[in-house]
């Protein structure tokens, strides 16, 4: 009982994730190894039985991470409307990954790829996860919330085969930017973060000198070019493994 305690405390650490470390290469492998194997196993995963039994598993798994999390937030003392609220964008992608693989919606499935995939890679890559000491809740959220939702966009391109075009990139870059000038306007009013529009998740040389008005137009693009990014990559990998006629009726 005590160490259940102890896994939930909510009185911080002052931990700093150690960005490069072995542990951090280690779960970095992970991400790769689980990765590859999807992608190996695609064929198989698209039996009904395996498909299904992938989703259903994915789906309880990423639900259960999600409301642990939020009651966690709210039972532990640590919730503050500055950062425990569903709001930065891999929370947002993860709930949305979750109604993806219930309602099989295109839009969903659409946010899980842009924004699970990029947003996942630069949250692992870059951790910044909450001030506690492993072992703690927080911890095992945050990377295992970011690389189920990574597993998850991996599977909807290679084995659903949910093809990145141009009515989706639009779609996305039309949600994203209004997305965040709604939370850009919270942020203000509540002295938030949310989706580092205001400042930059840790300090990034010249980024920490830029005028405020500056900053978040950069952070504005930044995500825009990341998504136009991630759709002609997508356009690459399209031209090197379909057929001209296919790709024609995909981008």
């Amino acid at each position: 009982m005590k160490s259940i305690r102890y896994f939930f405390r909510g009185i911080p650490d002052g931990y700093i994730f150690p960005t490069g470390s072995i542990a951090h290469w280690i779960i970095m492998a992970i991400i790769l190894f689980g990765i590859e194997l999807i992608i190996k196993r695609r064929e198989k995963l698209r039996i009904p039985k395996y498909g299904d039994a992938f989703k259903i598993i994915m789906t309880i798994v990423l639900a259960m991470q999600q409301i642990t999390l939020y009651l966690w937030y709210g039972f532990s003392g640590y919730f503050s409307i500055q950062e425990s609220l569903p709001l930065y964008n891999c929370r947002v992608a993860i709930i949305l990954t979750i109604f993806a693989f219930i309602t099989n919606k295109e839009f969903f499935k659409n946010i899980c790829c842009y924004w699970g995939i990029a947003g996942a890679f630069l949250a692992l890559f870059f951790p910044v996860v909450d001030p506690f000491k492993f072992p703690h809740y927080t911890i095992v959220s945050f990377f295992g919330g970011h690389i189920l939702m990574l597993w998850s966009a991996i599977y909807f391109l290679v084995v659903v085969k949910h093809y990145i075009n141009k009515k989706s990139l639009v779609s996305i870059l039309f949600f994203t930017n209004i997305y965040h000038v709604l939370v850009y306007a919270f942020d203000k009013i509540t002295n938030s973060n949310y989706c580092y529009l205001v400042n930059p998740p840790f300090s990034i040389g010249f980024i920490d000198r830029l005028s405020q008005f500056f900053y978040t137009v950069t952070a504005l693009n930044v995500f825009n070019v990341i998504i136009f990014l991630f759709y002609y990559v997508c356009k690459i990998v399209y031209n090197h493994y379909l057929e001209k006629e296919e790709i024609e009726s995909l981008i």
